[in-house]
């Protein structure tokens, strides 16, 4: 399922995959740390999370969770490719929240197939 490669500010889009918007309520656990799942794709996804003192891994297994579809897929392989501050935009907020993008590594076919039904029957659209 590979798209074109869009020109975008500063650059070509890097993604082979479409990313969608996921429900409100999805949840990724990157390790033990968990985090609101904000889009996915067949290739990766980004989550938020807070951060306390313990903080995601660069090489990680996760896990995706979203409790009104009674859907788990546990120990996908992934890196973080990317991680910014995501903060409210509060001068007084002592939460610090970060956005996290995380590229999956090599998949079972099962987790694949599984993926595949998570993104059509839990996401809102192209992100």
């Amino acid at each position: 399922m590979m798209s074109r490669q869009p020109k975008i500010p500063g650059g070509v889009e890097r993604r082979r995959h479409k990313r969608y918007r996921v429900k409100e309520g999805a949840l990724a656990f990157l390790g033990t740390v968990p985090g609101s799942i904000s889009d996915i794709s067949e290739g990766g996804l980004a989550v938020h999370y807070v951060v306390f003192e313990k903080q995601p891994e660069e090489n990680l297994q996760l896990d995706i969770f979203f409790g009104r579809d009674d859907f788990y897929l546990a120990d996908l392989p992934g890196r973080k490719v990317s991680e910014a501050d995501s903060s409210p935009d509060v001068t007084f907020s002592r939460i610090n929240v970060r956005r996290m993008g995380v590229q999956f590594g090599e998949l079972t076919g099962e987790q694949k197939s599984r993926l595949k039904y998570f993104i059509l029957h839990n996401t809102l659209g192209e992100a």
